[in-house]
C-alpha cells in the first residue's frame, strides 16, 4: 500500500503557504472497501458522522450510510492504520436551541467524550458556541468551521481564526470564482482554508441558509418529522428550466485545481457521503491527477449514481425498507399523495439507482478555458447574469439533455411542486379519495407540459424576465442540441469507474507546489502585478 504522510492540521497552520502540501479531505461512506479505493492518493483525512445523533449535521439521515458507534470507532481505527485522520461532523445549522439547555449540554459532553475516546482527530461545527466550548473543554480536538457558515470574505475568515478555528471550509455557494476575494482571504489568515471542489449548488444561492437548516433538522434524533428536501426539489427543477445553472454552479474542475494552488489554497474537500465507493474513488483520482475526460456530472452530481457501481450495501441504502423507515409517516403527510414523490424520485434517480446512461451530459472538455475569464479579474458580484451571459454561452457548448426525459421531468416537477404549493400533500385522506373518484368519473385531465426555458412551476415568472426594459427570456429551449457521438457517462452503459481509474493508475501524483515569492507575497498568482 502507498500512503502519503501529511503534517497534521495544526502543523500545516505553522508552515509558510509555499511549503503546505496539496491534499484532499474525502467523504466517508463507511464502506470497508473505501480505504483500498483511496490507496496511493493524496488524501489526508476522511470525514463523516453517525447516521443520527442528538444534534444532527449537514445531511439528512435518509441520505447517509447506516453506521452506529461501533462501526464509526472501527472506521477511525482503520483510518489511523492507513495514516489518515478522521473528522466528525457536528455541523448542524439548527438545533432548536437545545444546546443551551441542561439536557443539551449533557448530551454534548457525552458525545464529545465518546469522540475523544474513539480518537477522532477533529470536529466540524457550524456555530461559534460549539467552537469556543470545544476549545475550552476538549482542547485535544481540532475544530473546523463548516461551509454552511458561508465564510466568503477576509473579515469572516479573521473572525473564525481569532476565535481559535484550526481550519475553515469556504462557502460552497459564493466565491469559488471571485479571484480577488479568494486572494484577500488567503492573505488575511494563517489558518488552513479548505475548498469544496465538487459541490454543484447554484451560485449565490438565495436559499442556501434555509437549506442548511432543513437538512440539519432531518438528521437529528427524535426531531426529523417528514424529511422532504424541498430546496433540492426546487433547485433541480430550476436546472431544467435554466440549464446555465449546471455551469455557473460553484464546482472546481480537476484541471483548475492548480490555479487555486497558485493562490495559496492547498486543502481540497471531496463530497458526498452517499457516493458508492467505486465512484468516490474515481472522483478522488480525477482531482488528484488534475484531469477528467467525460461528463462533469460524474464528479459533482450528488444523486443518479449508476446501478453498476452499487454493492449490496449500497442497494440496501436505496431499499423500499429504508424509504419506509424515513418517509412512511401517515399522520404527517397524506401517503396517497406521497406517490408523486416516489414517481419523481424514480424518474430523477434521486431515491433510486440510475438505470442506463445519465440523461444530462456536461462535457468537461468543452469547459476548458472557462475559468480564465475569472482569473483575469472578472467578478460576478456586481453583475447581472442576463447582462453578461458568459456562463450561458459555455452552457450551450457543454450541456446536453435527453429531450424526451427532459419533457417528462419538467411535467413531473410541475406536478410535484404544484402538489406541495397547493397543499394537497397534506390534505385529508377522505378529500383525496373524493378528488380521485371525481377525476375518474370525469376522465383524467391532460397534464399541461410547460416548455423548458419558458418558466415552469419552479420559476413561473421567468418568461416575463427583463433587463434594461427588454425581454430576456430565451426564445428557444436552451441546450436543445444533440449530444456529441460517443459521449457517455461513467457506469451502466459507459466505462466503469474501475476501468477509468486503471487507465491513469500508472501516472504518479505530482503535488503542485506554490512557487515562492522573493518579496514575500503569499500568493504566486499574478505576483508580478501585485508588486508593480
Amino acid at each position: 500500500m502507498t500512503t502519503f504522510r501529511f503534517p497534521s492540521t495544526r502543523e500545516v497552520n505553522s508552515l509558510p503557504l509555499a511549503e503546505r502540501p496539496v491534499r484532499f479531505s474525502v467523504a466517508c461512506n463507511f464502506d470497508p472497501e473505501l480505504f483500498d479505493a483511496l490507496d496511493g492518493q493524496p488524501v489526508y483525512e476522511v470525514y463523516g458522522k453517525l447516521t443520527r445523533d442528538f444534534f444532527g449535521g449537514g445531511r439528512p439521515s435518509f441520505y447517509l450510510p447506516q453506521v452506529d458507534k461501533a462501526g464509526l470507532e472501527k472506521t477511525v481505527q482503520d483510518a489511523h492504520r492507513r495514516g489518515l485522520e478522521f473528522n466528525y461532523l457536528l455541523n448542524s445549522s439548527s438545533m432548536n436551541n437545545v444546546e443551551f439547555t441542561t439536557k443539551g449540554q449533557r448530551e454534548l459532553n457525552a458525545l464529545l467524550e465518546w469522540l475523544c475516546e474513539a480518537q477522532v482527530d477533529s470536529v466540524t461545527v457550524s456555530n461559534l458556541f460549539f467552537l469556543r466550548l470545544i476549545k475550552k473543554r476538549y482542547p485535544q480536538l481540532k475544530v473546523r468551521i463548516s461551509a454552511h457558515r458561508e465564510t466568503d470574505n477576509a473579515r469572516k475568515a479573521r473572525f473564525w481564526e481569532d476565535n481559535g478555528a484550526d481550519c475553515i471550509v469556504i462557502s460552497e455557494t459564493t466565491i469559488h470564482r471571485e479571484w480577488a476575494v479568494l486572494r484577500a482571504m488567503r492573505e488575511a489568515v494563517k489558518v488552513d482554508l479548505s475548498l469544496i471542489v465538487n459541490n454543484w449548488c447554484r451560485q449565490d444561492c438565495a436559499i442556501a441558509s434555509n437549506h442548511a437548516v432543513l437538512l440539519s433538522n432531518a438528521s437529528r434524533e427524535g426531531a426529523q418529522h417528514f424529511p422532504l428536501d424541498y430546496c433540492s426539489v426546487y433547485c433541480n427543477a430550476w436546472r431544467l428550466e435554466e440549464p446555465v445553472n449546471y455551469v455557473r454552479a460553484n464546482w472546481i474542475r480537476p484541471e483548475d485545481i492548480r490555479h487555486y494552488v497558485d493562490l495559496g489554497y492547498t486543502n481540497f474537500k471531496i463530497v458526498e457521503r452517499n457516493t458508492p465507493t467505486a465512484l468516490l474513488g474515481l472522483r478522488v483520482r480525477a482531482y488528484a491527477q488534475g484531469r477528467y475526460d467525460g461528463n462533469l456530472l460524474d464528479l459533482v452530481q450528488n444523486y443518479a449514481y449508476p446501478r453498476s457501481t452499487f454493492t449490496k450495501r449500497d442497494e440496501a441504502a436505496f431499499s423500499v425498507r429504508r424509504m419506509a423507515k424515513y418517509f412512511l409517516k401517515p399522520r404527517e403527510v397524506n401517503l396517497l399523495r406521497f406517490r408523486d414523490i416516489v414517481r419523481w424520485g424514480k424518474s430523477l434517480s434521486m431515491l433510486y439507482p440510475r438505470e442506463g446512461d445519465n440523461p444530462v451530459y456536461v462535457d468537461n472538455r468543452a469547459l476548458d478555458g472557462f475559468l480564465d475569464h475569472f482569473r483575469n479579474g472578472f467578478s460576478c458580484e456586481d453583475k447581472d447574469c442576463e447582462a453578461c451571459r458568459y456562463c450561458h454561452r459555455y452552457a450551450e457548448k457543454s450541456v446536453t439533455f435527453d429531450a424526451a426525459w427532459r419533457r417528462q421531468m419538467t411535467a413531473e416537477f410541475d406536478s410535484l411542486l404544484d402538489t406541495l404549493h397547493d397543499g394537497t400533500l397534506w390534505e385529508s385522506y377522505g378529500r383525496t379519495l373524493w378528488r380521485e373518484a371525481k377525476g375518474w368519473l370525469k376522465g383524467k385531465a391532460e397534464r399541461v407540459v410547460r416548455r423548458p426555458g419558458s418558466g415552469g412551476a419552479a420559476v413561473p415568472n421567468m418568461a416575463g424576465r427583463t433587463f434594461g426594459g427588454r425581454g430576456v427570456a430565451p426564445a428557444e429551449t436552451p441546450c436543445a442540441h444533440p449530444r456529441p457521438t460517443g459521449k457517455v457517462s461513467v457506469g451502466n452503459e459507459g466505462p466503469s469507474p474501475q476501468a477509468l481509474c486503471q487507465a491513469v493508475k500508472e501516472v504518479p501524483f505530482q503535488p503542485p507546489v506554490v512557487p515562492p515569492c522573493a518579496s514575500g507575497c503569499p500568493s504566486a498568482d499574478n505576483c508580478a502585478e501585485a508588486h508593480a
